[in-house]
């Protein structure tokens, strides 16, 4: 449990950490390069960690330091020395590892904690069965464990849908220049999570492979071999959003450092979004300054920003009116069941909210006091309503660990709100 009291500091400067998403993709991308590749200044969260032993499981010699990672590339040539590989509650890693376990050399397990079970992988299968792979469900169909079969991925046409993540494209995107054939990938519907198949792209670029994105309804992705590269990881906006969070509902002054102005990431737009709201904002070349006023609601698609649903959930609590949040249905299938929990755990403040299939509503109010918060296991669940406690106080977070999954040390930056 871990109590959060009243904010003293309303004038902070906080570093941004390493971005969650470049460093998972880097990692991976990493590990199918020939030649080696030194990642600077990563994200050592759950989620990494798990993917690393996942790769190595798989074959992939790689050596963690305080500040960087050695990933030995393999050129896409995959030799497990572990029959099964676990990725704990890292959705990413289970969704990339389906596409990148297709190029193993033996059969391999893939599974993970128990709402990875619960979480449905049945596109991505799909999507690689279409290219020749042979994976079969061990449990449930559509959802982890899974066995892959291996031995190469055949190529060809690829019809998917994207209505519930982009995770499923940047998969078979990232493994796709090692098939067999070419490979060209339909989107059948609307992709949500957009950015994010930015971020994959963008990555693999950097690795030599340019893909092409037509409107996120067909990538054609060429054939070849990533070469191995020296990255640093940029800072990662959706951990910063917990930051101007509290700038914004504690109308103080944050400033964020280690931010890329010419990012890929989606969520850069929380910033647009507080300022929307009435808050001033302040961009330099690698930092923003957000300094909070008085909210007033709002309403957002946020269908390709659905991280930022739980800090803009809480945003809107304390702002003058009543917020809606739409196209969010997906959000029912990450870590917990995000709508339904924030709700409940707002309701728990004093706070009127209630979601549908697709949306959130939320009514601000100038009541809102301190509740013990049941985060449901969700690292950003967790963070939102830590910073709403700098408002209310006596704001009690259970089960405060689950925040390593994305930012370990957000407990002790935190403290800088107290000092």
């Amino acid at each position: 449990m871990k109590t959060v009291d009243k904010i003293c500091n309303l004038d902070v400067t906080a570093e941004a950490p390493a971005a969650k998403a470049h460093t998972l993709r880097a990692l991976i991308i990493g590990a199918l390069a020939e030649g080696k590749t030194v990642i600077q200044k990563p994200l050592l969260g759950e989620d990494q960690l798990n993917v690393i032993r996942c790769l190595e499981g798989l074959g992939v010699k790689i050596k963690m330091g305080s500040d960087e990672i050695v990933v030995e590339g393999t050129g896409g040539e995959l030799t497990p020395i572990a029959e099964q590989l676990n990725v704990g509650e890292s959705g990413v890693g289970m969704n990339f590892l389906s596409s990148v376990s297709c190029l193993s050399q033996n059969p391999v397990i893939l599974t993970g904690a128990k709402r990875i079970t619960e979480r449905p992988i049945g596109q991505v299968v799909d999507g690689l069965r279409q290219l020749g792979c042979s994976i079969e469900y061990l449990s449930e169909e559509g959802f982890p464990p899974i066995r892959i079969a291996g031995g190469g991925i055949g190529g060809g046409q690829v019809n998917m849908q994207g209505s519930k993540t982009s995770q499923y494209f940047s998969s078979i995107v990232i493994t796709s220049p090692y098939s067999k054939e070419p490979v060209t990938i339909n989107c059948l519907d609307e992709m949500t999570e957009k950015p994010y198949l930015d971020i994959s792209l963008g990555i693999m670029e950097q690795f030599g492979i340019k893909a092409k994105n037509d409107n996120y309804k067909i990538m054609t992705v060429p054939q070849g071999k990533y070469q191995g590269q020296t990255i640093n990881i940029e800072g990662d906006y959706s951990s910063a959003s917990f930051f101007f969070l509290a700038a914004a509902i504690c109308q103080s002054k944050i400033t964020v450092t280690n931010l890329s102005k010419d990012t890929r990431q989606g969520d850069s737009e929380f910033v647009e979004l507080m300022k929307k709201m009435g808050c001033e904002v302040e961009q330099g070349s690698r930092c923003i300054t957000v300094s909070g006023r008085p909210l007033k609601a709002i309403e957002h698609d946020m269908s390709d920003i659905p991280d930022l649903v739980p800090p803009m959930a809480v945003a809107c609590a304390f702002a003058d009116g009543v917020s809606r949040l739409t196209d969010i249905g997906h959000l029912r299938h990450k870590e917990c069941d995000r709508l339904g929990v924030m709700v409940s755990e707002l309701a728990k403040m004093g706070v009127k909210a209630r979601c549908d299939e697709d949306s959130l509503s939320i009514e601000g109010t100038k009541d809102a006091h301190g509740a013990r918060i049941d985060p449901h296991n969700d690292h950003r669940i967790a963070m939102s309503f830590a910073v709403a406690g700098l408002v209310t106080g006596d704001q009690q977070i259970e089960n405060p660990g689950c925040v390593a999954k994305s930012f370990p040390d957000f407990w002790e930056r935190f403290e800088i709100f107290h000092k």
